[in-house]
């Protein structure tokens, strides 16, 4: 190659990042507007890109999936701070419902579509589980010192009511604002982790 060929090849690289992107990108908003299971010719329409263009960089619709999947996730990284174990209560208390019900709250739209593939996608489903496995150690890493003596149940009340399934009856089912559930949310907790209300 000449070095007047490399330009061009570095334009056909960008071009195709950028497509991919815009694929994701497109896939994502479907989702997010409760398209659940887009199509390959959605995404491209909505992508501005031809329907050649989602398989040129997706083999199938399930590496696409996995692929959203790993974006979506990828957003919460920003807003994941560790919470120490340690000091007041109720100031873990806050930072955790404070750190959780944004997570579970960007994570709402998307929520079903990726419930859905991942019926029918191992690789989705292997991020959904590993996604719930975070969430559960954090809560319960958080409030290690609450649960420490407590019984058994205590442990799988908090990880439920502090799951993205949680947020999903709080917000979706039982239609309560984000403030109405995360003021339920955080009542829960104490409740759960304190004996009181």
């Amino acid at each position: 190659m000449s070095p007047d060929d490399e330009p061009s090849v570095d334009q056909r690289v960008l071009r195709g990042r950028r497509n991919r992107e815009a694929v994701l990108d497109a896939a994502i908003e479907l989702m997010e507007e409760g398209l659940h299971t887009p199509t390959a010719d959605e995404v491209a329409d909505r992508a501005g890109v031809a329907r050649r263009s989602v398989y040129h960089h997706f083999e199938d619709l399930d590496g696409l999936s996995a692929a959203v999947a790993d974006r979506h996730f990828a957003r919460f990284a920003d807003l994941i701070h560790p919470i120490s174990s340690d000091g007041p209560f109720e100031e873990r208390l806050s930072t955790f419902v404070g750190q959780r019900t944004a997570i579970t709250e960007l994570g709402l739209p998307v929520h079903r579509a990726t419930r859905a593939a991942s019926l029918d996608s191992p690789a989705v489903a292997e991020r959904v589980a590993m996604g719930h496995r975070f969430l559960r150690e954090e809560a319960l890493q958080v409030f290690s010192t609450e649960l420490r003596r407590a019984p058994a149940w205590r442990c799988e009340a908090v990880d439920q009511v502090s799951s993205i399934d949680g947020w999903v009856r709080l917000r979706v089912n039982q239609r309560l604002s984000p403030l109405r559930a995360r003021r339920v949310f955080e009542h829960t907790l104490r409740a759960i982790l304190t004996g009181s209300n």
